[in-house]
Protein backbone atom coordinates (compact mmCIF):
# COMPACT_ATOMS: atom_id res chain seq x y z
CA UNK A 1 0.00 0.00 0.00
CA UNK A 2 1.22 2.93 -0.86
CA UNK A 3 1.35 6.23 1.31
CA UNK A 4 -0.65 8.23 -1.06
CA UNK A 5 -3.35 4.96 -0.15
CA UNK A 6 -2.95 4.57 3.34
CA UNK A 7 -5.44 3.86 6.09
CA UNK A 8 -8.24 3.66 3.30
CA UNK A 9 -7.79 7.55 2.30
CA UNK A 10 -5.93 9.13 -0.28
CA UNK A 11 -3.52 10.83 1.12
CA UNK A 12 -2.44 13.08 -1.81
CA UNK A 13 -6.39 14.54 -1.92
CA UNK A 14 -6.15 15.43 1.92
CA UNK A 15 -3.08 17.05 1.14
CA UNK A 16 -4.29 18.95 -1.87
CA UNK A 17 -7.52 19.90 0.84
CA UNK A 18 -4.52 21.09 3.41
CA UNK A 19 -2.55 23.23 0.66
CA UNK A 20 -5.56 25.09 -0.62
CA UNK A 21 -6.76 25.76 3.17
CA UNK A 22 -3.84 27.08 4.04
CA UNK A 23 -3.17 29.13 0.81
CA UNK A 24 -6.46 30.56 1.32
CA UNK A 25 -4.95 32.00 4.95
CA UNK A 26 -6.87 29.37 6.95
CA UNK A 27 -5.48 29.76 10.46
CA UNK A 28 -8.03 28.34 12.81
CA UNK A 29 -10.23 24.93 12.14
CA UNK A 30 -12.60 23.29 14.48
CA UNK A 31 -14.02 20.09 13.67
CA UNK A 32 -16.48 17.10 14.81
CA UNK A 33 -14.46 13.92 13.46
CA UNK A 34 -15.82 12.74 10.62
CA UNK A 35 -14.86 9.46 8.50
CA UNK A 36 -14.65 11.15 5.15
CA UNK A 37 -12.65 14.67 6.24
CA UNK A 38 -10.11 12.43 8.76
CA UNK A 39 -6.58 12.77 6.60
CA UNK A 40 -7.62 16.54 6.36
CA UNK A 41 -8.34 17.15 10.16
CA UNK A 42 -4.80 15.04 11.02
CA UNK A 43 -3.16 17.51 8.72
CA UNK A 44 -4.91 20.77 10.07
CA UNK A 45 -3.97 18.84 13.52
CA UNK A 46 -0.14 18.69 12.63
CA UNK A 47 -0.03 22.10 11.59
CA UNK A 48 1.57 24.27 14.06
CA UNK A 49 -0.08 27.63 12.02
CA UNK A 50 -3.48 26.41 12.40
CA UNK A 51 -5.23 26.39 15.80
CA UNK A 52 -7.71 23.55 15.61
CA UNK A 53 -10.66 22.46 18.48
CA UNK A 54 -12.49 19.58 18.36
CA UNK A 55 -15.99 19.63 19.52
CA UNK A 56 -19.51 17.30 19.80
CA UNK A 57 -21.39 18.73 17.55
CA UNK A 58 -21.92 20.84 14.35
CA UNK A 59 -23.72 23.94 15.41
CA UNK A 60 -21.42 24.23 18.35
CA UNK A 61 -18.32 24.21 15.54
CA UNK A 62 -19.80 26.49 13.25
CA UNK A 63 -20.38 28.71 16.23
CA UNK A 64 -16.56 28.44 17.50
CA UNK A 65 -15.72 29.07 14.28
CA UNK A 66 -17.21 32.24 13.79
CA UNK A 67 -15.86 33.38 16.94
CA UNK A 68 -12.83 32.83 15.73
CA UNK A 69 -13.85 34.95 12.77
CA UNK A 70 -14.82 37.84 14.87
CA UNK A 71 -11.51 37.70 16.54
CA UNK A 72 -9.66 38.03 13.62
CA UNK A 73 -8.90 34.36 12.31
CA UNK A 74 -9.58 32.76 9.16
CA UNK A 75 -11.59 29.50 9.93
CA UNK A 76 -12.71 26.72 8.56
CA UNK A 77 -15.44 24.20 10.10
CA UNK A 78 -15.39 20.83 9.12
CA UNK A 79 -18.33 18.21 9.64
CA UNK A 80 -20.15 15.81 8.16
CA UNK A 81 -22.89 16.75 5.91
CA UNK A 82 -25.91 15.61 8.04
CA UNK A 83 -25.03 18.08 11.04
CA UNK A 84 -25.87 21.00 8.84
CA UNK A 85 -29.48 20.17 9.40
CA UNK A 86 -28.85 21.03 13.17
CA UNK A 87 -27.43 24.21 12.19
CA UNK A 88 -29.49 26.27 10.58
CA UNK A 89 -30.14 29.29 12.87
CA UNK A 90 -26.24 29.63 13.57
CA UNK A 91 -25.51 29.69 9.89
CA UNK A 92 -28.90 32.15 9.91
CA UNK A 93 -26.98 34.47 12.31
CA UNK A 94 -23.57 34.18 10.52
CA UNK A 95 -25.26 35.52 7.59
CA UNK A 96 -26.70 38.38 9.03
CA UNK A 97 -23.67 39.16 10.95
CA UNK A 98 -21.53 38.62 8.10
CA UNK A 99 -19.82 36.26 9.30
CA UNK A 100 -16.94 34.66 7.01
CA UNK A 101 -16.55 30.75 7.36
CA UNK A 102 -15.37 27.94 5.09
CA UNK A 103 -17.66 25.02 6.02
CA UNK A 104 -15.87 21.54 4.78
CA UNK A 105 -18.49 19.19 4.54
CA UNK A 106 -17.76 15.22 3.87
CA UNK A 107 -20.66 13.17 2.86
CA UNK A 108 -22.07 14.90 0.10
CA UNK A 109 -25.01 13.73 -0.52
CA UNK A 110 -24.77 13.29 -4.06
CA UNK A 111 -22.74 9.91 -4.57
CA UNK A 112 -21.22 7.62 -2.86
CA UNK A 113 -23.38 7.11 0.24
CA UNK A 114 -23.07 3.60 1.26
CA UNK A 115 -25.22 3.33 3.87
CA UNK A 116 -28.72 3.42 4.40
CA UNK A 117 -28.22 6.53 7.59
CA UNK A 118 -26.32 8.41 4.60
CA UNK A 119 -30.01 9.24 3.25
CA UNK A 120 -30.23 11.96 5.46
CA UNK A 121 -27.18 13.38 4.86
CA UNK A 122 -28.42 13.67 1.18
CA UNK A 123 -31.66 15.48 2.92
CA UNK A 124 -30.64 18.35 4.84
CA UNK A 125 -26.71 18.52 4.01
CA UNK A 126 -27.27 20.56 0.86
CA UNK A 127 -31.12 21.75 1.44
CA UNK A 128 -30.09 23.60 4.58
CA UNK A 129 -27.53 25.89 2.72
CA UNK A 130 -30.07 26.43 -0.36
CA UNK A 131 -32.32 27.00 1.52
CA UNK A 132 -30.47 30.00 3.42
CA UNK A 133 -28.85 31.00 0.39
CA UNK A 134 -25.19 30.44 1.38
CA UNK A 135 -23.03 29.67 -2.01
CA UNK A 136 -21.85 25.99 -2.00
CA UNK A 137 -20.09 23.21 -4.36
CA UNK A 138 -19.69 19.58 -4.37
CA UNK A 139 -15.42 18.40 -5.41
CA UNK A 140 -15.72 15.89 -8.13
CA UNK A 141 -12.58 16.08 -9.48
CA UNK A 142 -9.67 15.80 -7.26
CA UNK A 143 -7.49 17.49 -9.88
CA UNK A 144 -9.33 21.07 -8.61
CA UNK A 145 -9.16 20.73 -5.08
CA UNK A 146 -6.65 23.24 -4.47
CA UNK A 147 -8.37 25.81 -6.81
CA UNK A 148 -11.92 25.21 -5.49
CA UNK A 149 -10.99 25.86 -2.06
CA UNK A 150 -9.37 28.68 -2.22
CA UNK A 151 -11.55 30.13 -4.30
CA UNK A 152 -14.15 29.72 -1.97
CA UNK A 153 -11.78 31.34 0.70
CA UNK A 154 -12.03 34.03 -1.86
CA UNK A 155 -15.76 34.24 -1.85
CA UNK A 156 -15.56 33.94 2.17
CA UNK A 157 -13.20 36.67 2.55
CA UNK A 158 -14.73 38.90 -0.37
CA UNK A 159 -18.40 38.70 0.45
CA UNK A 160 -18.04 38.29 4.47
CA UNK A 161 -20.24 35.03 3.78
CA UNK A 162 -20.20 31.63 4.84
CA UNK A 163 -19.38 29.09 2.21
CA UNK A 164 -19.63 25.01 2.03
CA UNK A 165 -17.65 22.54 -0.43
CA UNK A 166 -18.69 19.08 -0.11
CA UNK A 167 -16.52 16.04 -0.42
CA UNK A 168 -18.06 13.02 -1.68
CA UNK A 169 -16.66 9.63 -0.59
CA UNK A 170 -14.64 9.21 -3.77
CA UNK A 171 -12.28 11.77 -3.05
CA UNK A 172 -11.36 11.28 0.32
CA UNK A 173 -11.01 7.46 -0.24
CA UNK A 174 -8.55 4.83 -2.08
CA UNK A 175 -10.38 3.13 -4.72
Amino acid sequence: MSEARAGGYNLDNARAFHRGLRAGGVDFAVYVPDSILDPVEALLESDPEVQTVVCAREDEGIAIAMGAAMGGKTPVALMEGSGLGLSGLILARGLIQRTPLLLLVGHAGDIGGQFDYHAATRMVGQATLAGLGIPHLTVLDPALIETLVREALVTVRGQRTPVGVFVPRHISRAG
